[in-house]
């Protein structure tokens, strides 16, 4: 029966009654965003004209499924190293919110388990797992779309091998979170960072650019002209909340740039649960 009902959704798509296709959308709202496993129990391979439209179509859907089941855990992310399973849980939501809804993937906690799995009998130290991470080119700087609204969704980020700084910071936050390694965000402006414990130093790790190392003290040294705000986030890592509110953030900025403006309007809503 699922088969059949996906397949009669996918032949009326493009009609342009108004009543064929409010009935469409409404059909489509039981799926909550999702139809990859009726798409593929069918062995349906679409077009990417269809593939786009049944998309789109879905996206209320998983509109509806996160704004339904966000629930922010009020003090668990006010610190640095907080509630780090929430934290996740939340970022898996967006996550499955910025997916297509009709293909095939792991979950972004599945995706990580992966990762970690990969990383275990390898590395011991945070300078080890960025290097095996970053240096080793498993996940690199997204240089040519650092503003991609799927910068985001870190499930995506794994699969591709890319992302933004701050999307590739938390991936490495969290592979380390999985393999008891200790790793923190650095709010740096303009470029996230993470902050790391090497060889008795705070160091930062700037995964864009290979996993370069710095430590604190030099970098401060070697440019006085930093601003104060720059000082303050190397002097003390920022908490999961504000790292959740970084990337929100992004996302909303990136929605609004190209007119998503429901999209950009539940972001927002999102973004009020941090600050109350």
């Amino acid at each position: 029966m699922p088969t059949a009902k996906i397949t009669s959704l996918l032949n009326l798509l493009d009609d342009d009654t108004k009543e064929v296709r409010a009935g469409v959308q409404q059909a489509l709202m039981e799926y909550q965003g999702d139809a990859t496993d009726d798409l593929t129990a069918a062995g349906l391979r679409l077009k990417n004209k269809e593939a786009k439209l049944l998309s789109k179509s879905l996206h209320p859907g998983r509109r509806a499924v996160l704004r339904k089941e966000w629930a922010y855990p009020a003090g668990q992310l006010d610190g640095v190293d907080g509630d780090w399973e929430s934290f996740e849980a939340l970022l898996r939501l967006i996550s499955d919110f910025l997916h297509d809804g009709i293909t095939m993937r792991q979950t972004l906690s599945d995706e990580l388990d992966l990762l970690a799995e990969g990383a275990a009998e390898k590395v011991t130290s945070p300078s080890e797992l960025a290097q095996h991470l970053f240096g080793n080119s498993i996940l690199t700087g997204n240089r040519l779309a650092p503003f991609n609204i799927l910068n985001s969704d870190l499930a995506w980020c794994i699969q591709e091998g890319e992302s933004n700084p701050l999307g590739l910071s938390l991936i490495y936050m969290l592979v380390g979170y999985r393999l008891e390694i200790p790793i923190f965000g650095c709010n740096y402006p303009g470029h996230f960072l993470s902050l790391i414990d090497h060889e008795g130093q705070a160091t930062v790790v700037d995964p864009f650019h290979n996993g370069r190392l710095t430590s604190v003290r030099q970098l401060l040294r070697d440019h006085p002209e930093i601003s104060q705000d720059a000082r303050e986030a190397l002097k003390q890592p920022c908490t999961l909340a504000r790292m959740l509110q970084r990337l929100l953030t992004n996302l909303h900025l990136a929605f609004a740039k190209v007119h998503r403006i429901e999209d950009a309007k539940l972001v927002q809503e999102l973004m009020l649960t941090i600050r109350s």
